[in-house]
């Protein structure tokens, strides 16, 4: 599969980022998926691709708008800035949250779907769960994968009562901790959330298994 390209669509530029449209079926539920830090859309989409693969599902997987230099060679992209001032991470994810809330907007309109879920595997998955959560008129479900929802930046978690959470962890990441993910999680139970919660033997990436229980998920 060209993670570019299918069912008759191409990478599209909508608003000031690129978006690689893997599948797209008018009326279907639509899965959002925001890759990790350092990485891109292709190479995100090509490990959701057992997912895809799974069908019943619209694929759009934007690409994070700051780019930087990885290694030799490569560039890698993240969704926001984080020198520790959460002041500053809060207003680098809010410019984020509004591109993705017009995204989010922009597939609505044009493909009708019957449910929206964003996903985001680790940077990812910090910011899914800010915008997802903050933004319950345009997200019915939200997957977090190897990374910890940032419940402190919503002010109101009770209006996101309706969001379905899906929380996906390695049970061999060393990169987020078990109580880290808790530290996230708690919140989101106290406030009456629906919570599922899976492990997986897994490092720090999403793995196929991950990839086809989020696609089920989504459904």
């Amino acid at each position: 599969m060209d993670p570019e390209r299918g069912d008759g669509f191409e990478t599209a530029i909508v608003l000031r980022g690129r978006v690689s449209v893997p599948r797209a079926v008018p009326g279907a539920p639509l899965v959002i998926a925001l890759h990790g830090w350092g990485m891109s859309d292709r190479a995100f989409a090509r490990w959701l691709e057992p997912g895809i693969a799974a069908g019943g599902l619209s694929w759009w997987v934007p690409r994070a708008p700051l780019p930087f230099e990885v290694g030799r060679r490569r560039i890698g992209y993240g969704w926001y800035v984080f020198d520790g001032d959460q002041v500053t991470l809060r207003a680098s994810m809010d410019e984020a949250r509004a591109w993705l809330s017009g995204l989010a907007a922009a597939a609505r309109r044009s493909l009708r779907p019957a449910s929206v879920t964003l996903l985001g595997f680790s940077q990812g998955a910090y910011l899914a769960s800010y915008v997802a959560l903050t933004r319950p008129d345009l997200f019915d479900r939200l997957v977090c994968c190897c990374g910890r929802p940032k419940a402190e930046f919503v002010g109101d978690l009770d209006a996101a009562g309706e969001v379905q959470v899906l929380i996906q962890t390695g049970a061999r990441d060393e990169t987020v901790s078990k109580e880290l993910i808790e530290k996230g999680v708690q919140p989101l139970r106290d406030a009456g959330l629906r919570v599922m919660e899976r492990s997986y033997d897994a490092t720090h990436r999403l793995i196929p298994e991950m990839a086809v229980d989020a696609a089920e998920f989504a459904r």
